[in-house]
């Protein structure tokens, strides 16, 4: 009985084409058509089973940091092989067709102020306190983005040390608005040394941004946070404070040019002290400026001024910099930079200034598939005025020049 509904089938297919498709195409290539086009469907199922996404898909990837030189005198540095840095490796899991993804890091720094002692350099496998360790996830729900993040690093690790943190955020787009907010703790003396205080900090924090491609980016920004101080040693004071911040910005950007201004407005209050209320303001202006494709120049300017209520005593703190990156070519390259910072005081018991600059020129003598040659020549100079007590004034001038010869 089944061999003969097969053998009707076959009929049916080879008889149907006359009514169907006239005399355009014949029955024996409309049957071909036919059972090409079962055999295909097939197929098609099974080579789209096989290219279905996988559940998940992890990446591995080595991380690095290198932390800024502080000074540039050669009794200060530390050879090329053994400079402060951190190594680790971050690893990167996609879920859901890239709408949940979590991520682990786990880094550790290496050399820095120890290479001179008694050990092997960069040795720090034992010490604890050198490692950082980052866990992340984040998901994507329509308009609606959220995710949360904890973060833990020693005190001796060199990229934002002995502090922990755990932060939840949530994030809703529509058209050329976004509103996100953030829920947080963060806290220091993460090793709970008894000897050292521990400052631990609560913030919820939410913003406001409008962003649309002709227009200036504008953005309103509330935050709160409490301080409390814990594991408070002898001899040191215990801290309770509150502290409310409202920011305003805005960007404006450009292929060749982007300026941003922010202005913000902080009241804190002492908890411990009835509540005294100190009042911060802080303007701050920073562009980028690119008049040739070599050529970048980054401004910027601040100000901050700070008011204690119950003395009545007032502290501004000026600021200037900028910074020059000229490209030459693929072999030399200028840069320069200056600094200007001041702290003075109402009654007069501060009043600082610090000027600082640095320019390097470096030069790729020769380059090829297996090794590089590196030449810089680099020359600083730092002065701290205090007029409160000249005596104290420092003024320093330094010059390097580095040589490095790098297998690529």
């Amino acid at each position: 009985m089944h061999t003969q509904q097969k053998l009707l089938l076959f009929f049916l297919l080879a008889l149907t084409p006359s009514f169907a498709w006239g005399g355009d195409v014949s029955g024996s290539d409309y049957v071909a058509q036919q059972w090409t086009r079962i055999f295909s469907d097939q197929n098609t199922q099974a080579s789209q089973q096989q290219t279905l996404l996988p559940l998940y898909q992890t990446h591995l990837t080595p991380t690095f940091f290198t932390p800024p030189v502080g000074s540039s005198r050669l009794r200060d540095l530390a050879p090329e092989t053994d400079q402060a840095r951190t190594r680790g490796l971050l690893s990167s899991t996609t879920w859901l067709n890239g709408n949940f993804i979590t991520e682990t890091e786990v880094a550790q720094s290496l050399g820095g102020t120890g290479w001179l002692q008694g050990r092997i350099p960069g040795d720090s496998r034992g010490d604890a306190s050198q490692r950082m360790v980052r866990l992340s996830a984040a998901g994507t729900l329509g308009p609606i983005r959220y995710g949360v993040q904890s973060r833990s690093a020693g005190q001796a690790f060199f990229n934002v040390p002995d502090q922990a943190m755990r932060e939840v955020w949530g994030e809703w787009k529509t058209g050329w608005t976004t509103l996100r907010s953030a829920v947080g703790q963060q806290w220091n003396n993460v090793a709970g040394d008894a000897t050292r205080s521990r400052l631990e900090q609560t913030y919820e924090r939410i913003s406001l941004a409008w962003k649309r491609p002709t227009w200036p980016e504008a953005t309103m920004t509330y935050a709160r946070n409490t301080l409390n101080s814990a594991l408070d040693p002898l001899n040191i004071n215990p801290q309770r404070s509150q502290n409310h911040t409202l920011e305003g910005a805005l960007a404006f950007n450009s292929i060749k040019w982007n300026v941003r201004l922010a202005s913000s407005y902080l009241l804190g209050s002492d908890l411990l002290h009835g509540g005294a209320e100190t009042t911060t303001r802080t303007q701050v202006f920073t562009a980028a400026f690119r008049p040739m494709n070599t050529l970048t120049i980054t401004p910027a300017l601040g100000y901050r001024e700070e008011a204690q209520s119950w003395t009545g005593l007032k502290i501004s703190s000026p600021s200037a910099s900028v910074a020059l990156q000229y490209r030459h070519n693929q072999q030399l390259l200028l840069s320069a930079m200056g600094n200007y910072a001041g702290i003075r005081s109402s009654n007069g018991l501060m009043d600082t200034e610090q000027l600082s600059g640095k320019g390097i020129m470096m030069w790729d003598l020769q380059q090829s598939r297996t090794w590089t040659t590196l030449v810089s020549f680099e020359a600083g100079y730092n002065r701290m005025a205090n007029h409160v007590t000249p005596s104290a004034d420092t003024e320093d001038i330094s010059g390097v020049i580095r040589l490095v010869v790098a297998v690529l």
